[in-house]
């Protein structure tokens, strides 16, 4: 029988070879050999499937009409409650589109002492990923320092409404809005349905 190189094979025949080679090759054998011969393809199918992805995340990102970003320090609400509170939130404000968003963000500390929540805040008010901030008088009073916030900040009682909705464990609640907040409309709505749903009106801080 006449001996074929590999070059003089037919695709279907080198098919077949790499199938008997690997027949012949143990688990950790053929995983060498896989890596060895495929990687550049696997490498290039894990490009393509990440470029998809960055598209399909920019996509939504383009398509995202955010109304507001709040930032709750020292809440207790769990997934349920924070979805609530974006559904109520939105249909408060009369925003029906699919791509109108609410972003409630409770998971920081009231601690002014407790350093990650401290960073974690400081990092999204400088990215400018908030628009209202609810806290103690403390951590307001320290970014009214900074001026931080435009003027007319409002303190709520904790009481019904305000202490269901959020959970918080202060007695005033001091609500705010960013000076460089990118949602500045949905802000002031937002601190509006508060004050409509409160139970007590609000004191307006000295600014």
């Amino acid at each position: 029988m006449e001996h074929k190189y590999e070059s003089d094979l037919t695709k279907k025949e080198k098919r077949q070879m790499e199938i008997e080679k690997l027949k012949s090759m143990n688990f950790p054998e053929k995983l060498d050999y896989i890596w060895t011969y495929y990687k550049l393809w696997f490498a290039v199918a894990l490009g393509v499937v990440a470029l998809i992805y960055l598209g399909f995340t920019m996509y939504q990102g383009m398509q995202r009409n955010e109304l507001v970003s709040v930032a709750i320090l020292g809440a207790n609400m769990d997934a349920d409650q924070i979805e609530t509170l974006r559904d109520d939130v939105k249909d408060w404000m009369g925003a029906e589109g699919k791509n109108d968003v609410v972003t409630i963000n409770a998971n920081l500390s009231a601690d002014n002492e407790e350093s990650n929540s401290k960073i974690a805040l400081t990092t999204l008010i400088g990215a400018q990923s908030v628009d209202v901030l609810i806290c103690t008088q403390e951590i307001y009073e320290d970014y009214a320092e900074q001026d931080g916030f435009i003027s007319g900040s409002l303190v709520f009682a904790n009481t019904g409404f305000i202490k269901e909705t959020f959970g918080l464990n202060y007695d005033e609640v001091y609500v705010a809005i960013l000076v460089n907040a990118p949602h500045s409309d949905g802000a002031e709505r937002f601190v509006e349905y508060l004050t409509e749903n409160a139970d007590q009106e609000p004191t307006e801080t000295e600014n």
